[in-house]
This record gives C-alpha cells, sequence and structure tokens, in this order.
C-alpha cells in the first residue's frame, strides 16, 4: 500500500494532466445564449466560486508551508500546524479540488461526464490525503497524532481557513506564496484558454 500510495504521490502531476486532457476531450458546454438566464450562467458562477476559493486557499497555504510539497517524494522538515492547517490537515489538496471543480463546471456544465470527474478528482485528492497522513504520522508519532485528533482532515468552514488567526506569523507574504507557485498559475492560465478557445471553435463554427 506503501509504495502505491508513494508512486501515485511522484506522479500527481501527471495524473492531474491526464485529467485535463480527458476533460477537455469531453463535448464542451456552450457559452451561455441568454446570460439574464440562471439555468444557463448557473455553472459560471460555480466556477467562478470554486475557482476563488481554490486560488486563495493555495496561496494562504502556501504562506505557512515550504516548497517541499513540490517535489517527487514525501518530505516534511516539521509538522505545519499553523494557519490553514491549524483548522484542516490537507488545504492544499482541498484547494487542487476546489479548482479542478470550477474547471470541471467551466468546461462542461452540469451535464454529460460532469459527476464521474467530480468523483474521480475528489477521490484522488482523498487518497493523495490519506497517504500523507500515513508519512506523517509514521515521521512525527505522538505529535501528528495529537494534531489530528483536534483537527480534521477537511472542514466546511471557509472563513476560518481564510481568515482564521492561529496565533503565528507566515512564513511568506501573500505576494511571496503567489510567486512560489508561478509554475501552477501559468498552467492554470493556459488551460483556461484552452477551454476558452475549445468552445469558441465548438459554438462558432459548428464543429
Amino acid at each position: 500500500m506503501r509504495k502505491a500510495s508513494d508512486i501515485l504521490y511522484r506522479f500527481r502531476g501527471y495524473i492531474l494532466a491526464f485529467f485535463a486532457i480527458a476533460l477537455i476531450a469531453c463535448p464542451a458546454a456552450p457559452f451561455p445564449q441568454n446570460y439574464s438566464r440562471m439555468v444557463e450562467v448557473g455553472p459560471y458562477f460555480g466556477t467562478l466560486l470554486f475557482y476563488t476559493l481554490g486560488i486563495l486557499l493555495r496561496i494562504k497555504s502556501r504562506q505557512y508551508i515550504g516548497q517541499h510539497t513540490r517535489g517527487s517524494t514525501h518530505q516534511a522538515e516539521e509538522l505545519v500546524t499553523d494557519g490553514p492547517y491549524a483548522y484542516q490537515r490537507h488545504p492544499l489538496y482541498t484547494s487542487n479540488t476546489y479548482i479542478a471543480l470550477g474547471a470541471i463546471f467551466f468546461h462542461l456544465g452540469v451535464s454529460g461526464m460532469f459527476h464521474i470527474f467530480i468523483i474521480a478528482i475528489a477521490f484522488f485528492e482523498h487518497f493523495l490525503a490519506k497517504a500523507e497522513d500515513k508519512f506523517l504520522e509514521e515521521k512525527f508519532g505522538d505529535t501528528w497524532r495529537a494534531w489530528a485528533q483536534k483537527t480534521p482532515m477537511y472542514t466546511a468552514d471557509i472563513h476560518a481557513l481564510l481568515n482564521g488567526d492561529s496565533g503565528s506569523k507566515p512564513q511568506r507574504t501573500f505576494l511571496q506564496a503567489f510567486k512560489a507557485d508561478a509554475s501552477t498559475w501559468f498552467w492554470f492560465v493556459f488551460f483556461n484558454l484552452v477551454i476558452v478557445a475549445i468552445k469558441i471553435w465548438t459554438q462558432y463554427y459548428n464543429v
């Protein structure tokens, strides 16, 4: 089990890229024809909401955690329990899920493969979170168990994640944390431009 989780963690970026390619290979939902109808623009509100929550939570988490999370193997010099990590054990994975949900809404609307992609992404991120819990418990033992006992794996309290005061100063400013994920933002913008291009091509050229 540990070997499988290590492989999954090592290639998580490639797996997410596969999800992205599979998503854009699905038929794109057309742009709304009537922006006054909530049934048509609803998914776009969902896109904006999930993108905003995901981006803000990712930057907030980056303010408290180091660059080791970008590596190909589990690493942790210390157990981070401040900032969003005082309220949830895996805010970075939660931010990834929010952003993925936004992309699914944007490309598919609420139709077709929508639910399959949501379930697949949620399962994938949860598996990564469980594997990380196992790694941290093995490394930090009772310290991790004491923190995990009072800190849920997930929480619906997004206000606490984004605005909660854990009493500690972040390692980075908001801007420094944003810059630390420069490659992520590049691919985020690129992927969304691809979605827009596909929508325009299919809708206006009747492909």
